[in-house]
């Protein structure tokens, strides 16, 4: 919308958003000032939804059934347009999955669930909000064709996104590969331009700065999965795709960033443990290791097995506070290179059960013994750096610039789970 110039106290002044119809005694309503309101009314609620975020409030996970049917549970999401996917338990036959309209997301893509035969490869599933017609209404002009239905009851349509992964990617490790290039932008696949979303939020980038094509902000990504030529799913990640409900991410400025990004690591710690516990895993498929793993015994004897090495025999115990706050900030690191990570094991005073492993770069050691990780948002050296330059100001001669402050505190302000310093 255009800025408003010379505006003047108690003056109406239009903003954005949707118009409605003004009733009056007789005025002719037309189908048009009708649709009017419930466009308006639409708008609304999308507003209000948008406060709360996007994503899985509850339910709607994803599992292969028999052939090429899925199981959709139960569940309510919200997309990033602030539509709501309301739905029972749904069955879905993949058995008609074929090519639709072109789609850029790790290459070129297409999407669709049309009428065809149907094409082996990998896939986002994804969740749309519709209209379903429901009879036919009495006019008083007889006949009016296809646009004459009593009522429209809430639906949502299903599609299938192809995701063609760049070549070269070892087979076993697609699956750990992909939940990383999904779910933290700027790491894993090499294709992906430095500072580019991949995956199904709108922030898409490909080379040379240019937006490609996202998903559209009415679709809720559900699973990543991948089919044989009949359709067939031969392995259903849910936690690659979705998120449960946040505030949709932004850049690492943005005020949201925090918890989107700890809601995005979560899902890829999720990922990781329900692909490590497979009876088939094996040591090839990890490549990446989320930054910070909570787990039990039997998770940790398992990733012992798989990944020999590196684990420490005996985790540091840690009292509910400093345990509380490893997890917190392992959510802000970022994935790390199997190869290149230093591994703490850490386990809640009291409860050998509750442990946590974190992954953080080889020269990267907070004062907990656990680790503060390396992710350049979350950095404790950085934190502390800036803090002591904003202590130091410029009180002597030679103390830092303008610009270098301006450094400080941006770093400060992206980290803020980090207080700043009493002096």
């Amino acid at each position: 919308m255009a800025t408003v110039l010379n505006a003047r106290l108690n003056q109406v002044i239009a903003v954005d958003g949707e118009p409605r119809s003004f009733f009056f005694n007789g005025r002719l309503l037309s189908a048009e000032d009708l649709s009017r309101e419930q466009a308006a009314r639409d708008g609304a609620e999308r507003r209000l939804a948008r406060l709360i975020g996007c994503g899985v409030a509850e339910g709607l996970t994803v599992a292969a059934g028999a052939g090429s049917v899925l199981h959709i549970a139960a569940g309510l999401g919200v997309a990033p347009s602030g539509a709501v996917i309301d739905i029972g338990n749904l069955d879905l036959d993949l058995s008609s999955a074929g090519r639709g309209s072109s789609f850029s997301g790790f290459g070129n893509c297409a999407a669709g669930l049309a009428e065809g035969q149907p094409v082996a490869g990998l896939y986002l599933l994804t969740l749309t909000p519709a209209w379903s017609a429901q009879g036919r209404a009495a006019t008083l002009l007889g006949e009016v064709g296809a646009c004459n239905r009593r009522t429209e009851q809430p639906a949502v349509r299903a599609r299938l996104v192809e995701v063609q992964a760049p070549g070269g990617l070892n087979v076993a490790s697609l699956r750990n590969e992909l939940s990383v290039a999904l779910l933290s932008p700027g790491q894993g696949l090499s294709s992906v331009p430095a500072g580019g979303r991949v995956g199904w939020w709108m922030r898409q980038r490909i080379g040379g700065g240019a937006a490609a094509p996202g998903l559209t902000a009415d679709e809720l990504p559900l699973a990543l999965l991948q089919i044989d030529a009949k359709a067939v799913p031969q392995w259903v990640d849910t936690d690659s795709a979705r998120r449960r409900l946040a505030a949709p991410p932004g850049e690492a400025g943005d005020a949201s960033w925090p918890q989107s990004w700890a809601v995005e690591m979560q899902a890829l710690a999720a990922q990781f443990l329900a692909e490590l516990m497979e009876a088939q895993a094996s040591t090839a498929a990890f490549v990446w290791l989320p930054p910070t793993l909570p787990l039990n015994a039997a998770q940790l004897t398992q990733f012992r097995r798989l990944l020999p090495g590196g684990v420490p025999e005996r985790p540091q115990p840690l009292n509910r506070a400093l345990f509380a706050r490893a997890l917190l900030d392992g959510w802000q690191d970022v994935p790390m290179r199997r190869g290149s990570a230093h591994l703490h094991l850490a386990q809640l005073e009291g409860h050998p059960e509750r442990l946590l492993l974190r992954a953080t770069g080889a020269l990267s050691s907070g004062s907990d013994g656990v680790g503060s990780g390396q992710g350049e948002r979350t950095s404790a050296k950085v934190a502390s750096a800036a803090a002591r330059i904003l202590g130091a100001g410029r009180r002597r001669e030679g103390g830092p610039t303008k610009e270098e402050l301006a450094v400080a505190a941006s770093a400060l302000t992206q980290t803020p789970d980090r207080k700043r310093p009493q002096r």
